[in-house]
């Protein structure tokens, strides 16, 4: 009998002895490998810093609907959107980081720990790449308008919003949340390459 690996990974976590990988694949609804799932929510994140320069591309006519046109002083109302994807990609990050080391450390896992491990990485898996996702790609978008003009922004205001969103809400800056962002982000490529090295 060959024992090689065969070409296609849910086959051989199939028919892997780990129950953690059976699990994953018998039973996972998201079957992203988890180094692949921490690659994604950098990319969020990297996305996410993309709203300072974004907001530095305001025009000044802007100006009197934002407040301010200093990205350090601005902090709009929909910034908070953006700061719940923030702490829900790397909150998700510590946690697939957590159980990842606790599963090398415990192997090999009973079914019972092995199958809520599966369960605790999609719910992460689920809640970054999704509910952090959306909160990001509105937060990034809603900031995006202003880069169109002051028509395009003051159309959004009235017939879309219905209020305006941008006024300041006393929170983060827009500034700062980039900062944060980008701060984010290495924690989750360095995250990354710690799993990658201990698996490679």
């Amino acid at each position: 009998m060959d024992d090689r690996p065969s070409d296609d990974p849910i086959t051989d976590a199939i028919l892997s002895t780990s129950q953690y990988e059976r699990l994953r694949y018998a039973e996972g609804i998201i079957t992203v490998p988890v180094s692949r799932a921490l690659t994604y929510q950098a990319v969020l994140l990297a996305l996410l810093a993309s709203i300072l320069p974004l907001y530095s591309l305001y025009p000044p006519t802007i100006g009197a609907h934002v407040g301010t046109l200093d990205p350090f002083l601005a902090a709009p109302k929909i910034l908070f959107l953006g700061l719940v994807g923030w702490a829900i990609e790397v909150a998700s990050a510590l946690a697939l980081a957590a159980l990842y080391w606790y599963r090398v450390g415990h192997e090999p896992l009973e079914e019972g720990t092995a199958r809520a491990i599966v369960n605790l990485e999609q719910i992460a898996i689920g809640l970054s790449l999704v509910t952090g996702g959306l909160a990001i790609v509105a937060t990034v978008g809603l900031i995006g308008v202003g880069v169109f003009g002051v028509s395009v922004f003051s159309t959004y205001l009235s017939a879309v919003a219905g209020e305006n969103v941008f006024a300041q809400g006393g929170g983060i800056s827009v500034g700062h949340l980039s900062i944060l962002a980008i701060f984010g982000g290495l924690v989750v490529l360095g995250i990354r390459a710690v799993l990658d090295r201990d698996t490679g």
